[in-house]
C-alpha cells in the first residue's frame, strides 16, 4: 500500500474545503486505499497559522487531526538529526526540514505538497499535487 507524507498546507486544506478532490482523498485515507502521514510538527504550524485567523477553527482542526485515520510521526533522534542535515546542505526551513527527514526517515516515498522548499530533495522524497496523491490511492 502507498504511503504518502503530507505538507501542513495540505491537512489544513483536508479538514477545512468540504469539496471534492480534498474529500476524496481523505476517503481514500480513509477506507485504508492509502496511508496518509504527517510530521508532529505539522500540529505547531495548524495552530499558529490557523489560530490568528480564527481559534474556533483552530480548536476544531486540530480535534479532527488527531482523531483522523492520519498517522502522526513523533520527532524521534534520527529524524531530527536528518532534519539538521537537511537544513544545513539545503537551507530548508527548519519546519519544513523536520516535515521531510520524517518522509526520509519512515521511508515514505512522497510528499503532498506546493512548497517549493522540497524541491531540491527530488531525490529523496518526490513532490505530488493533490491529483497524483488520489492516483496513488486507486
Amino acid at each position: 500500500m502507498n504511503k504518502i507524507l503530507m505538507d501542513t498546507m495540505y491537512i489544513e486544506a483536508i479538514f477545512s474545503k468540504e469539496e471534492p478532490p480534498y474529500t476524496t482523498f481523505a476517503d481514500a485515507i480513509g477506507d485504508g486505499k492509502i496511508i496518509g502521514m504527517s510530521s508532529v510538527v505539522t500540529l505547531t504550524e495548524l495552530i499558529k497559522n490557523l489560530g490568528v485567523k480564527d481559534m474556533e477553527r483552530m480548536q476544531t482542526t486540530i480535534r479532527d487531526f488527531k482523531s483522523s485515520e492520519i498517522i502522526l510521526v513523533d520527532v524521534t533522534q534520527e529524524i531530527a538529526a536528518r532534519a539538521g542535515e537537511l537544513r544545513l546542505r539545503y537551507d530548508i526551513p527548519t519546519i519544513d526540514s523536520l516535515i521531510a527527514a520524517t518522509g526520509i526517515i519512515e521511508n515514505v516515498k512522497h510528499i503532498l505538497t506546493d512548497d517549493k522548499h522540497f524541491d531540491p530533495l527530488v531525490h529523496l522524497i518526490k513532490k505530488t499535487d493533490l491529483k497524483g496523491a488520489i492516483r496513488m490511492s486507486r
